[in-house]
């Protein structure tokens, strides 16, 4: 299989584990490429196949830009939900929390977390989770599996799918913003394109779902996605969006305050029940509940919470929050919310500072951070020779304690470049998250063409994947999407490479964003990678 499975029976139910969609990849075969790709690229223009089968010609998207989609999203087909202003309070708790919570130590002071698998042992007992936690959201997994009634879902309902937003495909017979792809299938020979079957749902175009980057999903399966700017301009920056797990119905979930700027991602947290959002405009993480309401937004610079909205004096004012202080990656495990910091790009590289991740306690289970708690985990390293590192858009945990962080590459604020990022890993050793190299490299003959999202399976012999450029490039294919490689490590030698419209003559550079892997049941942990 493509992504093998292994059941566990966990209370009275079978649960099928699943694995993760996006790749790296290492330097290619040795054979020459046939045509060139560099350079910065705002592609707006152009949209995806729709079927497996599905091939079309078009250009290849190469000029830099940072002209925004013209598209609105102002045609969403479900009631919307708006943010309501609640009194602004500045807090700076000086408690911490200490639980252990599934087998996991969760105290607040100590950074990172490596999990004690002993205590979950017995896998035919289901120990309920705090909030809606299942047993692997707590070890980091992505929310529940959606179950759309759309008869062409079907033959997705029980296997294991990788869902990845995107801007609009070039060309374009099709304008959706965000793909489900089925990865259960059997593998094709590493660094051939795989067609792996994709679903949208009808409305799932870049008019309704507007420009978006980061994904994530809830216990139920619910999606949520986040207006960006990484691939440009966004007439409607402010917005975030949910798609109904059951009828794949789009709605306004939350709007907050953005004029211009957009959010970095988003991720929801099981204990609490809420959703992160880091905002690039005033530099905070918004804590936001299931209603769509603003509980708490943290600032990063400052170190100090705000319940309910923020009265931050000017804002929302259009500027970016400066280089330094605009948290990227929102990513919450093991009793902290951990994220990224976008301190420099190889356009604007900082002398004294590379890019970096953090981590924040939480004051109790309502999932408010305690500032005090804030810690630098370590500093991203400038890769192939570079004069910056490049920001870290994503960051996803194994339910063992290994971290993995995904950058993106950017040249400006809201211009998007390709070949300066990667995937690295992390492991937690004796307190502190150790750098393990890029274990798992992204691009062909092109390295360093990570696009900024990941996600892994929860099986022993699952995937990383990864969203990402020129994972094929002319050798002989065009392939631009997903690459999955195994558990430990490696490249384009021994993954899977998806191509995400099934066009793979022209090039789709710079388009590609987040990836989740929602789980179809629950996951136990499983042995560290080797």
């Amino acid at each position: 299989m493509l992504c093998s499975r292994a059941l566990v029976v966990l209370s009275s139910f079978v649960l099928s584990s699943l694995v993760v969609a996006c790749g790296d990849s290492s330097s290619g075969p040795t054979s020459q490429a046939s045509a060139s790709e560099s350079g910065a690229t705002d592609p707006s223009t152009g949209s995806t196949a729709n079927l497996p089968t599905s091939t079309s010609n078009g250009t290849d998207p190469t000029t830099d830009g940072t002209n925004g989609n013209s598209n609105s999203d102002g045609t969403t087909t479900s009631t919307s939900t708006s943010t309501t202003t609640t009194s602004t309070t500045t807090v700076d708790p000086s408690t911490t929390s200490t639980e252990t919570t599934m087998g996991v130590d969760t105290t607040t002071t100590t950074g990172g977390f490596k999990f004690d698998l002993g205590q979950q042992a017995d896998v035919d007992v289901v120990m309920p989770g705090k909030g809606s936690c299942r047993p692997s959201e707590t070890y980091g997994a992505a929310g529940g599996f959606p179950k759309y009634t759309d008869p062409a879902f079907a033959p997705f309902l029980e296997k294991s799918i990788a869902i990845v937003t995107h801007t609009v495909h070039n060309p374009a017979p099709n304008d959706f913003a965000l793909t489900i792809v089925d990865i259960s299938g059997d593998a094709p020979p590493p660094n051939t394109n795989y067609l792996a079957p994709l679903y949208h749902h009808s409305s799932w175009t870049s008019a309704n779902l507007g420009r978006i980057f980061g994904v994530t999903l809830d216990s139920d399966g619910n999606i949520y996605v986040a207006a960006t700017t990484a691939y440009g301009a966004n007439p409607t920056p402010a917005v975030i969006k949910r798609i109904d797990s059951v009828t794949g119905v789009i709605s306004t979930f939350a709007t907050l305050p953005n004029n211009g700027p957009a959010f970095g991602n988003l991720n929801y947290d099981c204990v609490s029940e809420t959703i992160y959002v880091s905002n690039f405009e005033d530099g905070r993480i918004y804590q936001v509940d299931l209603n769509g309401q603003v509980v708490s937004t943290f600032h990063h610079a400052s170190k100090t919470v705000s319940m309910g909205l923020p009265n931050d004096p000017g804002e929302p004012n259009g500027a970016y929050a400066p280089l330094g202080e605009r948290p990227w990656a929102v990513q919450s495990n093991a009793g902290r919310l951990y994220y990224s910091l976008w301190v420099e790009h190889s356009n604007m590289p900082n002398p004294n500072r590379e890019n970096e991740v953090w981590s924040v306690g939480y004051v109790d289970e309502t999932g408010v951070i305690d500032p005090s708690t804030a810690k630098l985990e370590f500093s991203l390293p400038t890769i192939g020779g570079g004069q910056g590192s490049s920001p870290v858009s994503d960051i996803s945990f194994a339910q063992t304690g290994w971290m993995l962080v995904a950058q993106r590459t950017m040249i400006q604020d809201n211009v998007t470049s390709a070949h300066q990022s990667t995937t690295f890993e992390y492991d937690y050793q004796n307190g502190q998250w150790v750098f393990l190299g890029t274990t798992y490299v992204v691009g062909e003959l092109l390295p360093y063409s990570a696009c900024g999202g990941v996600d892994h399976s929860f099986e022993e012999d699952g995937y990383v994947w990864m969203t990402g450029d020129a994972l094929d490039f002319y050798t002989p294919n065009v392939v631009y999407g997903l690459q999955g490689t195994p558990y430990g490590g490696g490249g384009i030698a021994t993954s899977t490479i998806i191509d995400l419209d099934h066009e793979i003559v022209n090039q789709d550079k710079g388009i590609y964003g987040d990836v989740e892997i929602p789980i179809p049941g629950d996951a136990t942990p499983v042995p560290p990678p080797m």
